[in-house]
């Protein structure tokens, strides 16, 4: 799912936003609002909305071996542009270490895993505050607005992802093994799909 499709689901949330005295409850519902541009119920006299392009949405295959198929629906949660990016520093960075005492850390590992750990829930806010004010509304500043839901499955959901990449900082860990991660990326897919609908409340405008 592309950072627009993403922030298409938290805008439809909004009650200045279509749909009207409605917000998305089941995954079909939050499917097709993410794959939609959000309309503003009314605008600001003198605003206007901006022009959006319809998002392309990926949709993880139904067939498939259980942890690929989980994998492909985790990405759906993650923004495009953390996952194009994130890959291309590992590879950037390359294998550096450092030494600490008698252990050896991978900092070309470790570095961008924290740094977009960090970024990731910035780039759904800034990307949702974009929409909000493209419509002519005032930046949602206030955590009550902001689209706590998608930032944390966001989140979660990168964490796993990069746990199961054959590059994971993980991997440096005594009690990592590759079945733990095919576990975990199964958990955490099943477990966002079954809370996605539980998280569907409105935001404030």
């Amino acid at each position: 799912m592309s950072i627009n499709a993403l922030t298409n689901a938290a805008v439809a949330r909004r009650p200045d936003f279509q749909p009207v005295d409605a917000v998305p409850a089941t995954l079909a519902e939050i499917a097709s609002a993410a794959a939609s541009v959000p309309m503003p119920v009314a605008l600001p006299s003198g605003a206007r909305p901006a022009t959006v392009a319809a998002p392309k949405v990926s949709v993880a295959p139904a067939a498939g071996s259980g942890p690929n198929t989980a994998l492909q629906t985790l990405t759906t949660y993650i923004p495009t542009e953390v996952l194009t990016l994130y890959v291309s520093a590992i590879a950037a960075l390359g294998p550096l270490t450092i030494t600490v005492g008698t252990h050896d850390l991978q900092v070309g590992r470790w570095l961008p895993f924290w740094c977009f750990f960090a970024a990731t829930p910035l780039i759904v806010w800034v990307a949702f505050a974009s929409k909000i004010k493209a419509a002519g509304r005032e930046l949602p500043l206030s955590p009550s607005k902001w689209p706590l839901w998608e930032m944390s499955a966001a989140t979660i959901a990168y964490v796993a992802w990069t746990f199961a990449l054959p590059a994971t900082p993980f991997a440096q860990e005594s009690w990592y093994s590759a079945g733990l991660a095919s576990f975990l990326i199964l958990v955490v897919s099943a477990g966002l799909g079954i809370v996605a609908p539980l998280m569907q409340q409105q935001l404030a405008s």
